[in-house]
């Protein structure tokens, strides 16, 4: 049993297809950022999750929430499962895995919350309207529009589902909808496959049981209390190795998912909730590397390539691009060559002027920007080197402008 609308949506996400669509040749420098911190504050995907993943009766509401712990922990379990099958970054040492390596752990905290929400009762109407509760980064329009003077292209590119950003990009006016390169998040299809095949009630079932016991887990093994306004919880380490075993249950054994290549080779998943989460190419780290290197490429060339985010998962764009700022996020500022910690996104325009005058190295860009911004924002050069005050400068703005939890 195959779904062809299914195996359809999830082929022409292919990379070729995504840096077609997004109109973004022409000569001139290009800005490559992640969308959710250096431009939209929001996480639908997660902001879904805490309000529709909660017990029917008795919920407790608290900090993190039951969608948040799930998200997380889920993504944790997933991690040290294929932790062997992962291509490494640096010079492999040793034989590589049997079946050969995998991309497929990159953005799959994104596609695991699908069966989850559609357990929920989660529409795509319902995240559209999330997302497009998503507020603009302080200073992000006066950037982009900053930029479009300078005759620069700006391109949006992240793991979260593609569809909704666009709405996003479309209401704002300043991103241009086509330039938003993400993820595949296919609720309304999966659902209809399901039904065709008459595997909804079948498949919905065994996701709402995973659900149930998931919450039995968190309401028994947390402690919850008040901190000043803020209800806490706090889920002991023992909770989390055994949700991380029930997670294994519900998506490796009873869904049948797998990401190890040899495992996955001349066989389908026995669910169709499994094929889809197994088919759906996602837009992880190495994925928004190749985006942004093949836009560059397209227009002003590789050496006019900047790149920008604030999280684990931008880090291989950040490395990979020429110049590039980590901007409000201790894991991007390792990877870039400058780190910038700000509230207000226009002091990012100021960086970007100065690298496109050409006035030389890394550290001559800073001097010049450190004078012009006079304090106003926290710029400094970026790598390994990123010392413990600097990386909680950067932590300390990320939770100010987007909240205590932030997935990366």
């Amino acid at each position: 049993m195959w779904d062809e609308t299914i195996h359809g949506l999830t082929q022409a996400r292919a990379l070729r297809s995504l840096v077609d669509g997004a109109a973004a040749s022409g000569e001139g420098w290009l800005l490559a950022s992640d969308v959710e911190g250096p431009l939209f504050l929001g996480d639908f995907i997660a902001e879904a999750l805490t309000a529709r993943l909660k017990p029917e009766a008795g919920a407790v509401d608290a900090t993190p929430s039951y969608g948040q712990i799930l998200y997380g922990e889920g993504y944790h379990a997933f991690a040290e499962d294929i932790a062997r099958q992962r291509r490494p970054s640096g010079r492999r040492i040793g034989m590589p895995p049997a079946g050969g390596y995998t991309l497929a752990q990159e953005g799959t905290d994104t596609i695991f919350a699908l069966p989850m929400l559609l357990a929920a009762g989660v529409d795509y109407a319902y995240l559209a309207e999330m997302a497009l509760r998503s507020a603009a980064t302080p200073g992000a329009e006066g950037m982009a529009l900053g930029l479009e003077k300078m005759g620069w292209r700006m391109a949006g590119i992240t793991t979260a589902p593609q569809q909704p950003y666009r709405q996003v990009a479309e209401q704002c006016g300043w991103l241009a909808p086509e330039r938003v390169l993400g993820s595949p998040f296919p609720l309304a299809e999966a659902e209809a496959c399901l039904r065709r095949h008459g595997r909804w009630g079948m498949e919905m079932a065994l996701a709402q049981a995973y659900l149930r016991d998931a919450f039995a887990l968190i309401d028994g093994m947390s402690e919850v209390w008040m901190d000043g306004a803020t209800r806490r919880r706090h889920f002991s380490n023992a909770g989390r190795q055994l949700l991380r075993q029930r997670f294994r249950r519900f998506y490796r054994d009873e869904l049948g998912i797998s990401y190890a290549p040899g495992e996955r080779r001349g066989r389908l998943a026995p669910t169709a909730l499994g094929r889809i989460v197994e088919a759906s190419v996602m837009v992880g780290d190495r994925s928004k590397a190749a985006l942004a290197l093949s836009l560059a490429r397209r227009g002003g060339g590789v050496a006019r390539l900047v790149a920008m985010g604030d999280g684990a998962n931008d880090a291989e764009m950040l490395r990979r691009a020429p110049w590039s700022i980590g901007v409000n996020g201790p894991d991007a500022a390792r990877a870039a060559g400058i780190g910038l910690v700000t509230d207000d996104m226009r002091h990012a325009l100021v960086l970007l002027k100065w690298i496109e005058k050409g006035v030389g190295d890394v550290d001559a860009v800073i001097a010049r920007v450190r004078e012009e911004l006079d304090g106003a924002a926290l710029v400094h050069r970026g790598g390994a080197g990123l010392t413990p005050e600097l990386e909680e400068r950067h932590r300390q703005m990320k939770r100010k402008l987007r909240g205590e939890f932030v997935t990366y």
